[in-house]
């Protein structure tokens, strides 16, 4: 089926990262059901959570009193993103030390090409096997490491060996495994498509290749001919390193319906986070913030809007976005998904300086350092003060 392409993709994710830091910092957490989030006692949601915690059912975006209902001994802690944004840095300057070739997905997670790295350091699960020994006797922390021969597999390989594993997903098992696992393996299939597919007697990858292509279509839309080639281990996607980026993106997709506006803003934060660590990593900037809204019906709506000048701050990327959200018609009402991209990036050396920027240093860097000598949480931008002290 794939002839003698290489193994030469690795896909990296960091296992439950901001618990397992908090955990390693903390030794009298280990082995305790540990969440991050909102506190429990708040409105908000869940960010993550230990693999302790996760036995008793709780997830990411699930509301923090749900969760504590679920395990009322577990231990919640506020997100500390400097500390973990500086144990990233650290890891990704590991990863770099096998290949420049590197796609991060977020924070904890990347895909690697290792297509000119053999001929140095060995062959791919060499390779993994070092990167997974070097994080763990550096950094204290488990990596799980996917390998294969494109992203979609790589990516199968990992989330089926964690946590804390390393697994080759062979041409072989193409054919004799593939086929054999649920629908929700694929990428693109979340849960709500998932019981779509389940409700027409689709369970298995094999039945979504045994059933009609117009029934496929017509339960998930566009994006069938991608995911059916997925279903045959076909993923002709490169691994885009970020100077290739042309937009940068997270989005989550909520176990259940999601309808609390304060929930949804404190989603936007959450990912208005993500985004602005990623461009500054990449040091890039963003002209355009586009927030993605999708219902339960999956309607989805995009609204986006062009910045006077590039962003690359979480707290400027919150404004435009929470302004998007309120302004998109669905404020109160349920949804499934929300998702938030920076597009029209460019250099951040190359920015156009506004008329009335400040000359003086970069304030979020300023804002970093201060929390980072003192307690993280001790500043924080204005514009999040309202939502800062309701999760109080």
């Amino acid at each position: 089926m794939f002839g003698d392409e290489p193994m030469h993709i690795l896909h990296c994710d960091l296992d439950a990262f901001f618990a397992s830091v908090e955990q390693r910092d903390h030794p009298e957490l280990k082995g305790k059901p540990v969440v991050i989030g909102a506190p429990p006692n708040s409105r908000g949601v869940v960010s993550t959570c230990s693999y302790e915690a996760r036995q008793y059912g709780i997830r990411s975006a699930m509301p923090s009193s749900q969760a504590y209902r679920l395990c009322p001994q577990a231990v919640f802690l506020p997100p500390d993103m400097k500390r973990y944004q500086e144990e990233s840095r650290k890891v990704f300057n590991i990863l770099a030390e096998y290949t420049p070739v590197i796609e991060a997905l977020s924070i904890d997670e990347a895909f690697l090409d290792l297509s000119g790295s053999h001929s140095i350091w060995g062959s791919s699960m060499a390779i993994g096997h070092h990167i997974r020994h070097r994080v763990k006797s550096e950094l204290g922390l488990n990596i799980s490491v996917g390998i294969s021969t494109n992203k979609f597999l790589a990516k199968l390989a990992t989330n089926l060996c964690k946590p804390d594993g390393i697994m080759e997903f062979t041409d072989q098992m193409v054919v004799d495994l593939l086929p054999t696992l649920s629908v929700d393996n694929l990428w693109g299939i979340g849960s709500v498509s998932a019981q779509r597919l389940n409700h027409s007697g689709i369970y298995t990858v094999q039945d979504l290749l045994d059933a009609p292509e117009q029934l496929i279509t017509s339960l998930l839309g566009s994006n069938t001919g991608f995911i059916l080639g997925l279903a045959k281990g076909i993923d002709n996607r490169p691994v885009t390193p970020y100077e290739e980026t042309k937009s940068i993106g997270n989005e989550i997709t909520f176990p259940k319906n999601v309808s609390d506006s304060l929930a949804i803003e404190q989603v936007l934060l959450r990912l208005s986070e993500k985004v602005a660590y990623r461009l500054r990593r990449a040091q890039l900037k963003s002209h355009t913030i586009t927030v993605k809204l999708r219902t339960p019906d999956f309607h989805t709506l995009s609204r986006s809007k062009t910045c006077p000048t590039a962003v690359n701050d979480s707290r400027s990327i919150f404004d435009v976005a929470r302004m998007l959200y309120q302004q998109s018609g669905q404020e109160g009402k349920p949804l499934r998904l929300v998702g938030l991209t920076a597009g029209r990036l460019q250099g951040s050396e190359y920015e156009q300086l506004s008329l009335f920027a400040n000359s003086g240093p970069d304030i979020s860097s300023v804002i970093d350092r201060l929390n980072q000598k003192y307690t993280s949480g001790t500043i924080i931008p204005a514009s999040l003060l309202d939502n800062h002290e309701r999760n109080q």
